[in-house]
């Protein structure tokens, strides 16, 4: 009898783990209603209906596009109007829950979501690059790069998801993308101070 016991117990702990560990909850959206409006709870309902739940067994090309096109809906606005500060990584559940954000907080979003989807970290890499805007500007920016390959060797392999584009792109495509800073990915490499932040905020679903 004890033996059932603690084999229901440990069942029961298990499956509120996994609740708790889903992107979308239905405490998330009760949340996000009382600290926003009903229109924030709306958009988390979206992205588990429109994506998490549709495209679970869909090809990883399909989930980039979709996510991609959903994601950019949002409304951009710097962090330094959002934030008060020059320079912030917002959950997703902020950048949903306020209905704005800047490109890194894009970029965040889509990653997780993407993950969520099944769609491997190993693949997905935060890209600092610097992009030329139409009137000639070059200016710091941060997209989400698929790698079709482990290891690239041309940018025809890598797939760019920009706010600034709502198709998904090869690099090889994207001439506005004049420069590749850097990639990094917490998830399968070095965490900076940044990644570990949000990496916590994520886990509490910090709205």
């Amino acid at each position: 009898m004890k033996i059932i016991v603690y084999i229901f117990l440990a069942l029961f702990f298990i499956s509120s783990a996994e609740i708790q560990a889903a992107l979308i909850t239905n405490q998330l959206l009760l949340k996000a209603e009382k600290k926003y409006n009903k229109f924030a709870k709306n958009r988390f309902v979206a992205i588990d209906n429109k994506l998490l739940k549709k495209l679970k067994s869909s090809s990883d090309i399909k989930k980039l596009n979709a996510v991609n096109t959903w994601v950019n809906y949002i409304k951009y606005k710097s962090d330094k109007k959002v934030y008060g500060m020059s320079d912030y990584w917002a959950t997703l559940y902020e950048f949903v829950g306020k209905g704005l954000g800047d490109c890194e907080d894009y970029t965040i979003a889509k990653y997780y979501i993407l993950k969520e989807l099944g769609v491997s970290p190993k693949r997905l890499k935060f890209t600092y690059v610097i992009y030329k805007s139409r009137s000639g500007k070059k200016i710091s920016h941060m997209v989400l790069s698929y790698l079709k390959v482990p290891k690239p060797k041309s940018k025809k392999d890598i797939l760019i998801l920009d706010n600034n584009n709502r198709k998904v792109l090869p690099a090889s495509k994207r001439r506005d993308l004049v420069k590749v800073v850097k990639m990094i990915n917490g998830d399968t490499g070095a965490k900076s101070k940044k990644w570990k932040k949000l990496e916590v905020d994520m886990k509490r679903k910090k709205l």
